[in-house]
């Protein structure tokens, strides 16, 4: 009964388009004085103050509305917590129960990027291009980011999508005649062929193929919930990264994580990063990466500011086919904001290299397979394929006497030593929608 009577007046109110301002009093104690009702729909009423702010506040929390008081009074308080301020539109506003700013954009190009020790696209870019592997790629890509902000403080859910913007396409990096791609390597039949006349493999099957070796675009979804207390803020919650590739199997991540309650000037965060996904027959199962941040804004709330940061990462295996552990990166990075636009030096530093030293991290392209997973090298791309890679490595094993000199020969040849840093830069900006 109570919420009909407010209804009817409400009504009232609204058929005879009050010139008069009102008072609007709410549940919670708020006052608001000299307003104007400007429409009412789905149990919210709208109406501006006197600077033309329009304000929306449910039915329910209404107790009474009344005509101003004559006498002039100072202004009261323009928000409430069951209130919602908006900017007066200049034509009748379409009515929306959404927030003015629900969720918080973020675009960057970068030319690569790191996730706990590994490249993200330059390696790949440097392997499909026949490469070698360097500190600085030019594997150009696209990050959108995308914070909902309009959740409950405590909830915080993210995605953030990488479109790359070179080399989205497979291509014949090796050369080889193939029954498929990544097929073993049939050019002999194809030369002893031409050389003798007579077809000595099917040419339907056996031909040059792409390899899969495109840039590929991946989709990182981060949801986690957040505990307040007096030792800090504990939080936990999940990571999945998909990528627009068929036999790509979905990496899923259990978040922990605690924002320490000291040293506040930089802002400590220890985070613990579980995989809980098994792929590659079970290596990577297990794997947990304990993450220290620390980090401090200069000129906060500024036009222009500097943030300094880093972060350090540790490789903790717990599986029983790749026992390595150790540092897997330390990440310093300096950004530089102007308003909503930024630009970001970053540096990742493998210190230890034995844990990208697999053919998992590094898949082995070389004439042999990854020997040592402990000497810190890897096969150099730019030293495998064509013709003349293949001169030469002919040539070794001809005067090669014997096969422990030929690999030695070879080996020296093709590798290199892991990259131990990777520099790479953001230029973007930051939008509220």
């Amino acid at each position: 009964m109570y919420h009909m009577i407010i209804f009817i007046i409400l009504q009232i109110l609204l058929i005879t388009n009050q010139i008069l301002s009102e008072t609007i009093e709410t549940s919670n104690g708020r006052i608001f004085e000299n307003v104007k009702i400007e429409s009412e729909l789905n149990n919210v009423i709208e109406f501006s103050d006197k600077d033309g702010i329009l304000i929306r506040i449910r039915k329910e929390k209404v107790i009474s509305i009344r005509p101003d008081k004559t006498e002039k009074e100072d202004p009261p308080e323009a928000t409430a917590d069951s209130s919602l301020p908006l900017p007066m539109p200049q034509l009748p506003p379409k009515v929306s129960s959404l927030p003015e700013n629900t969720i918080l954009l973020t675009q960057s190009l970068a030319n690569d990027g790191a996730f706990q020790g590994s490249s993200l696209y330059g390696e790949r870019d440097a392997r499909r291009n026949n490469l070698k592997y360097s500190n600085f790629y030019q594997a150009y890509y696209l990050s959108s980011n995308i914070d909902f902000i309009s959740l409950p403080k405590s909830l915080k859910f993210s995605i953030t999508l990488l479109n790359p913007l070179v080399d989205r396409t497979n291509t014949d990096n090796d050369l080889f005649y193939q029954t498929q791609s990544g097929g073993p390597d049939k050019t002999d039949l194809v030369m002893k062929s031409f050389n003798s006349g007579y077809l000595q493999y099917d040419p339907n099957s056996v031909k040059q193929r792409n390899e899969q070796n495109k840039l590929l675009d991946y989709l990182f979804s981060r949801m986690v919930y957040e505990h307040y207390t007096r030792l800090g803020t504990f939080y936990s919650g999940f990571l999945f990264i998909n990528a627009n590739e068929p036999s790509y199997f979905m990496r899923g991540y259990f978040l922990m994580g605690w924002k320490l309650p000291f040293l506040n000037y930089l802002n400590p965060n220890f985070s613990i990063n579980s995989k809980v996904t098994s792929e590659y027959g079970g290596i990577y199962q297990g794997n947990h990466n304990f993450r220290l941040s620390l980090s401090h804004e200069f000129f906060k709330g500024q036009k222009f500011r500097v943030i300094p940061s880093i972060f350090i990462g540790y490789q903790d295996v717990n599986n029983n086919l790749d026992k390595k552990r150790g540092f897997s990166d330390i990440s310093p990075r300096l950004q530089f904001e102007y308003q909503n636009f930024f630009i970001a030096l970053n540096y990742m530093y493998r210190s230890d290299k034995a844990l990208v030293d697999n053919s998992y991290s590094i898949p082995d392209i070389g004439y042999y397979s990854n020997l040592s997973q402990t000497d810190g090298k890897t096969v150099n791309p730019s030293k495998v394929y064509g013709y003349k890679n293949q001169y030469i490595i002919n040539t070794l094993s001809s005067i090669a006497p014997n096969d422990y000199i030929k690999q030695e020969l070879i080996m020296h040849y093709q590798e290199q030593k892991i990259v131990n840093g990777i520099f790479f830069i953001n230029i973007g900006y930051s939008l509220r929608i």
